[in-house]
């Protein structure tokens, strides 16, 4: 379609050449209406290729778009839990941009590659054969523009890098305030928060300033050899005319055809710096997908038993610290039988959550620290897909998705659920109620930032953890937003449940003297391990935390 295009114009060219030599001189009107009607269905058929050019590239685009950020969104979903602790929600979101970078600098790419060189190559031998002096004053500005992009290339490449990491900052700081705006005016701290954006914003409009000023620079001194050259080029072409070794048609048909030749240069040289901010995107993305997928691992082997089956859990002699600090867990032994309802408890920092996640593997241990069994199997040998049918960790700040309510009690849950299943769910979470209240029951719609309180979507991440039918249930603080009677009642519920292994993990000691067994750490070992009853004012430390 571009070849085609690029023909027609060529041909308009040569159109002016005869009509300023030969038409209008003798006068031949007829042939000058038969050509320009003729000129003028080439320019409509032009113009449709011209389109057809357009969708083309559309349709590159999105499929790249398919390939490229389809593929990095993929990915994210494959990472373990350990690298979304360590990273802002924007330095991932920024990498879209990147991706969007890339694309418009492949598709750019691919159009100069397999066009714009083949039409500079065929212009050059057009031009070449029309006049080879003028033609070689023309490509006497190439030299100079490869000069030109070799001294912009590393501030480029300097600059780019600067650019994306100030926006990634920026739109990390916008998206932590915007999540955060409760905190920021509880506190009245919008001022503070504000500033922090303008700072960021601040830091990147220079960054921005510095790359768009060197782009202009670039852009200012290539545009000004394209002028020079085009002046040089019309002075020896007049030059000519006035010599009658060339005709005035002649001089402005072949620089009008030389702006088919420059134009596509044009083009490939502008691909430096597309081509420089895509190599800068590549490799911040890159810094992800290096991150390899917590669900490709060698050395797994498939779990020999059914989800339903009894489940035992052990660990034996675990240690684990993050990144060089004291250690959380210190060689750490604990057993967890079967169907055992059982409380870890202990102050802030003691190891509590540290220990839940390790048996969901959102953390692993390194071969040395020990060893987390379920019934017999090292739990880093098991898929980890397969070992979170087995273990359902819920968190103390669960996710509301927006959408309906059924949508996100269904979320996870086994294959041939029922709306019976459902209800029984909501009703061990005490939220049954609640939900049916609602504006459109089940089918109610919300988000996020809606209007459900804290404990209700305590609740409904309880019951969505329940219709996963997972045999182990972790429930990391899952109810510290709950009044004590509907805690009571949901402890109750779930202590109820014979044939689950339930594991709270609890700061209030309400829950601690209603399981039959507690154990509790301190400084990543265990201290107490045992009944309510029989530990408090046998055991010091767990009469210590409970007097406190």
């Amino acid at each position: 379609a571009s070849l085609i295009v690029t023909l027609i114009s060529i041909a308009g060219s040569y159109f002016l050449q005869i009509l300023i030599d030969d038409y209008i001189p003798n006068g031949m009107f007829t042939t000058l209406s038969i050509m320009a009607v003729g000129l003028i269905t080439a320019y409509v058929f032009q113009q449709i290729m011209n389109y057809v050019q357009q969708y083309l590239l559309i349709v590159l685009g999105q499929r790249l778009s398919i390939d490229l950020i389809l593929s990095y969104v993929k990915h994210l979903f494959e990472l373990p839990m350990n690298f979304f602790y360590t990273r802002r929600v924007g330095e991932l979101t920024s990498r879209f941009n990147d991706a969007n970078t890339i694309i418009e600098a492949v598709a750019s790419s691919i159009l100069s590659m397999l066009l714009d060189v083949g039409i500079v190559l065929i212009m050059a031998v057009v031009l070449l054969a029309y006049n080879a002096d003028m033609f070689l004053i023309s490509v006497l500005a190439i030299p100079l523009y490869v000069i030109v992009m070799y001294l912009f290339a590393k501030p480029f490449h300097r600059y780019n890098m600067d650019e994306m990491k100030s926006g990634a900052s920026l739109e990390s700081s916008i998206i932590e305030s915007l999540n955060g705006m409760e905190t920021i005016k509880a506190l009245g701290a919008e001022e503070n928060s504000y500033n922090k954006v303008d700072k960021d914003y601040v830091q990147f409009l220079k960054r921005s300033f510095k790359t768009s000023r060197l782009t202009s620079i670039q852009e200012a001194i290539k545009d000004g050899l394209k002028l020079i050259f085009e002046v040089l080029v019309l002075w020896y072409g007049a030059n000519l005319v006035m010599q009658n070794k060339l005709s005035v048609g002649q001089l402005m048909a072949f620089n009008a055809l030389l702006g088919y030749f420059t134009d596509p240069l044009q083009s490939i040289i502008d691909l430096q710096s597309k081509i420089q901010s895509a190599i800068v995107a590549a490799h911040r993305l890159n810094e992800v997908f290096e991150v390899p997928s917590e669900f490709k691992e060698n050395g797994q082997t498939t779990l020999p038993i059914k989800v339903d089956n009894d489940i035992a859990l052990a660990f034996n002699n675990v240690s684990f610290e993050y990144q060089y600090n004291k250690p959380v867990l210190d060689r750490l032994s604990l057993t967890i039988t079967s169907h055992e309802k059982l409380a870890l408890v202990g102050v802030s920092g003691s190891g509590k959550s540290t220990l839940a996640k390790l048996l969901v593997r959102f953390y692993d241990l390194s071969r040395d620290d020990g060893k987390i069994t379920l019934n017999n199997t090292n739990i880093q040998n098991i898929d980890k897909q397969k070992l979170r049918e087995i273990i359902t960790y819920v968190p103390q700040e669960p996710h509301i998705f927006t959408g309906k309510v059924i949508d996100n009690l269904l979320l996870g849950a086994k294959p041939g659920t029922t709306f019976d299943d459902v209800l029984k769910a909501t009703e061990i979470a005490e939220i049954r109620t609640d939900i049916e209240v609602l504006s459109q029951g089940f089918e109610t719609e919300i988000s996020e930032a809606g209007s459900l309180s804290g404990g209700q979507r305590q609740r409904i991440s309880l019951a969505r953890a329940l219709l996963t039918d997972s045999p182990v249930l972790i429930l990391d603080e899952s109810t510290s937003n709950l009044d004590l009677l509907t805690e009571k009642n949901v402890v109750d519920n779930l202590m109820a449940l014979s044939d689950k292994t339930i594991i709270f993990v609890a700061h209030r000691l309400t829950i601690a003297e209603r399981v039959p067994r507690l154990v509790m750490l301190d400084h990543g070992q265990i201290v107490a391990d045992g009944a309510h009853d029989q530990l408090l004012g046998n055991n010091a430390a767990y009469t210590n935390l409970v007097q406190k």
